[in-house]
Order: structure tokens, then sequence, then C-alpha cells
């Protein structure tokens, strides 16, 4: 249990870091992005990330756009995802630079 938690928090420090010093370089302006709804979209268990044919777009727990996984990025949004998911509600969705992280 211990590793899987510190494999968890160094995963989402650095993808932390990798969008806080790409944020530098990036606009990070709230993105008004809705939530898919119905079918064919399925959404993950805690209503976070919404999926269809391998494409996920995915919201912070305050409902702002963060990131979508069938962009090239995908393995910082899931890494930047995780960071959402052990974290209290915070606004992260508006500190992704979503010119780079789409």
């Amino acid at each position: 249990m211990k590793k899987n938690t510190l494999r968890a928090l160094t995963v989402t420090g650095v993808a932390a870091a990798a969008v806080l010093g790409a944020a530098g370089t990036a606009s990070a302006d709230h993105v008004d992005k809705p939530k898919p709804s119905g079918p064919p979209w399925s959404v993950s268990h805690d209503g976070l990330t919404y999926c269809f044919e391998g494409y996920c777009e995915s919201w912070d727990k305050l409902g702002n756009y963060v990131c979508t996984t069938g962009a090239p990025t995908a393995p910082v949004c899931d890494a930047v995802m995780i960071g959402v998911r052990l974290l209290p509600p915070l606004n992260i969705g508006d500190l992704v630079p979503h010119n780079i992280i789409h």
C-alpha cells in the first residue's frame, strides 16, 4: 500500500511540475467545456472522466475541464488526473495550460 501511494504521489508531483513549468510559456485560461451526457459516452466511477472509443475527457472535482487523454499528451493528462483524484476539491482545471495539454 505504501509503495503504491508513494508511486502515485511521485507521478503526481512530476506531472504538477511539468504543468506548472509549462504554465510560464502557455495560456492557463479557464476553458468552459460541457461534460458529455449519456450514450455513447461512459463515465468513470468518480464522475471525473468520460470516455468514448479510447478518447477520454476529464474534469476536476469542481467541474472545471482539465484535459483529454486522446491527445499526444495523454501520459501527462493521466498523471494530472491521479493528482485530481488524490487531492481535495481544487480548481486544477484553470492551472492546466490548455494550449499544451488538450
